[in-house]
């Protein structure tokens, strides 16, 4: 099967799908769009979701696997308060939210931009309170090597692990009754980048479903540094890497407010 499959009654030719496309490898032809390059193609549907008539089928991207856009686009001021909205959570209740929950979640992910449109993210959830403390305990470790290393962290690494060791205070893991460790293949150069997406589309999505979330940083960068006792706890599978690590769980208080931010700074040129 080739690439694309082309209703030439429907085609109108109008070349919109060739504009859209992002690696450039169609042109338009005498009996419609052409594809010059097939494996140049990322599989991103864009060519077939805009088409006004439908007429542009991809085998990667399938016209009868794409839903049709039914849903209004959000007022500016609705989509600003939502936004606004949005909280790190690190205070949650003890209760372990259930598989079908998470698992609705990291579904949203999927559809969160990646470079090149690469996707490919697997994910690892830690429910075991056990295992979340050995996890907290490595990162700690892993904060002493640093501080004994001098790094350019060593006085921020210190002050954590007073408040860590000294003080009894999960400031690593928060006791958030479930981690989320996203990985991406070794080779994959843009795994942190496009971590960072799928977490922004999970914390965005997470209140509708009575879920809180926010980064775990500090396991986070452990786990990116490849701090080898942290990924002994995790299994993680051969040819991949942490790349992400995230906290979810119910939240344990309702935030009432939306603080102010610092004022937008921005230059036009």
């Amino acid at each position: 099967m080739d690439l694309l499959q082309v209703d030439q009654e429907k085609c109108l030719k109008c070349g919109i799908c060739v504009e859209c496309c992002p690696s450039c490898i169609l042109t338009m032809g005498e009996n419609g769009p052409e594809c010059h390059f097939d494996r140049g193609c990322m599989s991103c549907g864009h060519c077939v979701a805009v088409c006004p008539a439908g007429a542009l089928d991809n085998k990667y991207t399938p016209l009868e696997k794409q839903r049709p856009v039914t849903m209004p686009v959000l007022s500016a001021d609705t989509a600003y308060e939502f936004l606004r909205m949005r909280r790190s959570v690190r205070v949650f209740k003890d209760a372990v939210p259930s598989e079908e929950e998470i698992t609705r979640l990291l579904d949203i992910c999927r559809y969160a931009p990646t470079a090149g449109n690469s996707q490919g993210m697997y994910y690892i959830v830690i429910r075991d309170k056990e295992k979340i403390k050995a996890i907290a305990d490595a990162v700690a470790d892993w904060m002493d090597e640093e501080v004994a290393a001098g790094t350019e962290n060593k006085r921020y690494f210190m002050t954590v692990l007073r408040a860590y060791r000294e003080r009894g205070q999960d400031i690593i893991a928060r006791q958030a009754p479930v981690l989320v460790f996203a990985l991406a293949r070794r080779l994959n150069v843009t795994g942190v980048s496009n971590a960072e997406q799928c977490w922004a589309y999970a914390e965005l999505f997470a209140p509708t479903i009575g879920l809180g979330t926010t980064i775990a940083g500090f396991i986070q960068s452990c786990g990116i540094a490849g701090y080898q006792p942290l990924l002994d706890l995790i299994n993680i599978p051969p040819k991949h890497k942490v790349v992400g690590t995230l906290m979810l769980g119910y939240p344990k208080y309702k935030f009432k407010r939306m603080p102010e931010r610092q004022h937008l700074k921005v230059d036009f040129q």
